[in-house]
């Protein structure tokens, strides 16, 4: 798991039990399993509905790519796209071929085969870049449902509140059952704020992010399988995907040729 997404929602706990410890107050009054089932499995009934059963299929995935998925590295992935250059410009574009053998990363394993075929530049962009809008939409669908979820669990927590409320007021022979009543009813309301403010929207912001990063890490291919196919330099190579990245990771030409040497 990101240990950042740990730390975060350690922080997050830790805030909420140490505040209420110092306010001298007790956890009792805070747990409610009907409050947490209507709101959870109502979220979660509401959200589904809304959506069909390919994407609902992918729910529990989003949770554990959110927290465990590893994003592609553009620092690496440039080192990399050198040396496919480097070897193109000494031995041919075919002798790519035993070297793809090696890729782990289907994208650019399909690029540069593209590439050792002779597809042209335009059609190699064009199949590629339809692959990236393509994992765009597959991406964004699973960050919607999240999103949903972020809408719909504060209202069921409403209505949760809005139930009890009525039953309140539809016994108000009983004084003493005000005060008991009231907190049940505010505590749906506390859970449906809870799971989408510290479970729903944390996830949906990772998964969008790491889709960020793999656009970013996508486009940074294509630029270099196209530079490969046109025979650019390694030097050039370097220059023109470093452009893409953060300015503390633009190391140069001969400082990834050196730590590739050593």
């Amino acid at each position: 798991m990101d240990p950042l997404s740990l730390i975060g929602l350690g922080l997050v706990f830790l805030a909420i039990i140490g505040s209420t410890i110092m306010d001298g107050n007790s956890f009792g009054p805070l747990i409610g399993p009907s409050s947490v089932v209507l709101v959870l499995f109502g979220t979660i009934g509401a959200t589904l509905a809304a959506y069909r059963m390919e994407d609902a299929k992918r729910l529990p995935k989003g949770f554990i790519v959110a927290f465990t998925a590893s994003p592609p590295e553009p620092d690496a992935l440039v080192t990399q796209m050198m040396e496919f250059s480097e070897a193109a410009r000494r031995e041919g574009l075919l002798a790519l071929e035993a070297k793809m053998e090696e890729l782990e990363d289907p994208f650019l394993k399909a690029g540069l085969t593209m590439v050792v075929d002779g597809v042209e530049g335009d059609e190699v962009r064009e199949v590629m870049e339809t692959e990236i809008t393509a994992m765009e939409s597959r991406h964004e669908g699973l960050i919607g449902l999240f999103k949903k979820l972020v809408e719909y669990a504060p209202t069921l927590g409403m209505i949760g509140t809005v139930i009890g409320l009525i039953n309140i007021l539809g016994n108000l022979s009983d004084p003493e059952a005000l005060g008991t009543g009231m907190a049940l009813a505010l505590l749906t309301t506390l859970y449906g704020v809870f799971f989408a403010n510290i479970i729903f929207a944390p996830v949906a912001g990772k998964l969008e992010k790491l889709n960020a990063i793999e656009v970013a890490a996508r486009e940074l291919t294509v630029e270099g399988v196209l530079a490969i196919r046109e025979g650019a330099s390694p030097r050039n190579l370097v220059e023109r995907l470093e452009a893409r990245l953060e300015p503390e990771l633009r190391v140069g030409f001969k400082s990834r040729a050196g730590d590739e040497a050593a």
